[in-house]
């Protein structure tokens, strides 16, 4: 196996420099890339030393797993094994730059695994970098399969399924949304970037954009890490962004920019704000169309146009995202399926577990004993 010395020398042997980052190297990716490579082995290693800044987490079974990638991904990700096989262990380590967060997982799992996400309008953009083992990825109607040496990024609404078969870790990179409208909105080559389907880049064709990557993965896993600096997270995210932008132009699975929408106009994001603030209560179209200055007309055609649903559908995901979390916590707070309807917004029971199953596929209870196991 090919790697580089920390002092950035040639060695075929020793060190945690990622190859696939180095032109010279860069026909051996499939073999190298793996946890150990990329030295985030090291976070886990470190990990109770620097709670402040990581968060480490191991279980050797398939309940555990299922909790902590609730618990990880805010109740968004689904886990399950859909075939029978030994679990032996899942690894998780995350840390932050900012509101960037760059995320590693690892499964050692021989049977056949899927993770289920539920996306918001409102989601981070979310790049998957396989490290060992390829997957499968859907969304709508659309299908990719990706392996080492290439990247995911997900940026759209819907339902985003992951299946694989055997060993896999992954190295996930997640932007805010509200960075990556900043950033997009001013480059009109970049118009519609954030509502692409499933789109996969070529890290081998996006040199600098793969390095970039690296070299924040290497940096937050340090001690004392550079890009994590007040001073510095703009500049990090701005770059990262400006990389991310390219390889999605250059990419062959990017649709034309006709087939793109736009960003979203300021008053769709501002009655999406103005909708997370007061989902616990009722709404009524017109006092969210007066919050953000437009007719009730005007507000349904934006959000037709640039979010492909209604202000209530919109307001309804917020309120079972929300139900969502309290669930998860209510080992925490006691609160029952009938409480936590009401704290956001339901006055009826069953209409609140129907729509919970219908956005999450389970029911209430179901989260509700998965919290408790």
């Amino acid at each position: 196996m090919y790697k580089f010395s920390n002092d950035l020398r040639y060695d075929a042997k020793i060190g945690n420099r990622v190859v696939w980052l180095s032109g010279a190297g860069l026909e051996k990716m499939d073999a190298v890339l793996t946890a150990d490579t990329l030295g985030l082995s090291n976070w886990i290693a470190t990990a109770s030393k620097l709670e402040s800044r990581h968060a480490h987490f191991v279980a050797a079974d398939v309940p555990a797993t299922r909790q902590r990638i609730l618990e990880v991904t805010q109740g968004r990700c689904r886990f399950t094994v859909t075939d029978s096989g030994p679990f032996i262990q899942f690894r998780e380590a995350h840390a932050y730059a900012g509101q960037l967060a760059i995320k590693f997982f690892s499964w050692d799992c021989s049977g056949v695994c899927e993770t289920s996400v539920a996306r918001a309008p409102s989601h981070h953009v979310t790049l998957h970098i396989p490290l060992r083992g390829s997957f499968e990825a859907r969304q709508g109607g659309r299908s990719a399969t990706v392996g080492p040496g290439q990247m995911l990024v997900v940026s759209s609404p819907g339902t985003v399924r992951r299946r694989w078969e055997g060993a896999c870790d992954l190295l996930n990179v997640s932007i805010m949304r509200k960075a990556a409208v900043s950033v997009f909105s001013q480059s009109p080559e970049a118009s519609g970037l954030l509502s692409l389907p499933l789109t996969v880049i070529d890290l081998r064709q996006e040199i600098t954009l793969a390095r970039f990557i690296e070299d924040l993965a290497q940096d937050l896993g340090r001690e004392t890490p550079s890009f994590s600096a007040p001073d510095a997270i703009p500049h990090v995210e701005r770059l990262l962004l400006t990389l991310l932008a390219a390889g999605l132009r250059g990419s062959t699975d990017l649709p034309s920019r006709k087939e793109a929408s736009a960003v979203a106009p300021w008053y769709v994001r501002r009655a999406e704000e103005f909708l997370r603030d007061n989902f616990s209560r009722k709404v009524s179209m017109q006092e969210l169309a007066e919050a953000c200055g437009v007719s009730v007309r005007t507000l349904h055609y934006g959000f037709a146009k640039f979010r492909d649903h209604s202000p209530a559908e919109r307001l309804r995901a917020i309120r079972l995202m929300q139900a969502r979390h309290a669930l998860i916590e209510a080992r925490i707070s006691g609160h029952k399926v009938t409480d936590i309807a009401r704290l956001v917004g339901y006055d009826n029971k069953s209409q609140f577990s129907r729509d919970y199953k219908a956005h999450f596929h389970e029911s209430p209870s179901d989260t509700l004993r998965a919290a408790f196991s």
